[in-house]
């Protein structure tokens, strides 16, 4: 299947708060654009017990991809992203918005922080998934799938599902490791092609079968691909 790299990579830690909403929702406190090495909190969700009632904190990774050239039906997709250290609950990848300035042009940036728009609208793009400390072969969505065939630039967050994405108040600290020294793939199919439009002026959507054989069953008619 088709492989496409990683145009741009980052991880932005949030910024500290006592307010469990406010530390989801307020820029970062320091992005870092295209890292290189392990980093075994670039997904997190941690909380520290103290006086206020503790404080909270968030970390998510934004990758960038440039699907310009995907035009036809995808069919699925599969983010990979190798991981290291982990003790997560469960991740999750949301649609990321408009991080890198929307089109991989420019450095993440402490203001894209929350480009997932949590406490808006955030779109998931996967269920809850467990983190691998080798490689995650994430499958995508349908609204995934269409997202990366209709947008030129498509960007992914992966951030902690239950505490991050989700409501759930964090008591402790969960987190999930990025092995960024590695290249993040996104891997899709698409919808097989036809080149036959129509059959004796009969449209081929409405064709079931040519001499009797199924239409689906033909590689092609008269050296022309089906």
């Amino acid at each position: 299947m088709p492989t496409i790299n990683a145009g741009r990579v980052g991880r932005i830690r949030g910024t500290p708060s006592t307010n469990y909403t406010t530390a989801k929702t307020s820029n970062g406190s320091t992005a870092t654009d295209s890292p290189t090495s392990n980093d075994s909190s670039a997904i997190m969700a941690f909380f520290s017990s103290g006086r206020g009632g503790g404080t909270f904190l968030f970390h998510r990774t934004y990758i960038y991809f440039d699907t310009s050239g995907i035009t036809a039906e995808v069919t699925s997709a599969t983010l990979k992203i190798t991981g290291v250290s982990s003790n997560s609950s469960g991740c999750v990848v949301a649609d990321g918005g408009n991080a890198f300035g929307g089109d991989g042009n420019t450095a993440l940036a402490t203001t894209d922080f929350n480009a997932v728009d949590i406490g808006g609208s955030p779109t998931a793009y996967t269920n809850q998934f467990s983190w691998n400390t080798s490689l995650n072969s994430i499958s995508l969505n349908s609204t995934a799938l269409s997202n990366i065939r209709s947008q030129s630039n498509t960007i992914f967050c992966v951030l902690n599902n239950n505490n991050d994405f989700g409501s759930t108040t964090t008591t402790s600290t969960v987190q999930a490791g990025i092995a960024f020294g590695t290249t993040i793939q996104l891997e899709y199919a698409v919808a097989a092609s036809s080149d036959i439009t129509s059959l004796n002026t009969i449209a081929r959507a409405s064709i079931t079968s040519f001499n009797t054989i199924t239409l689906a069953d033909i590689d092609s008619i008269n050296t022309i691909d089906n």
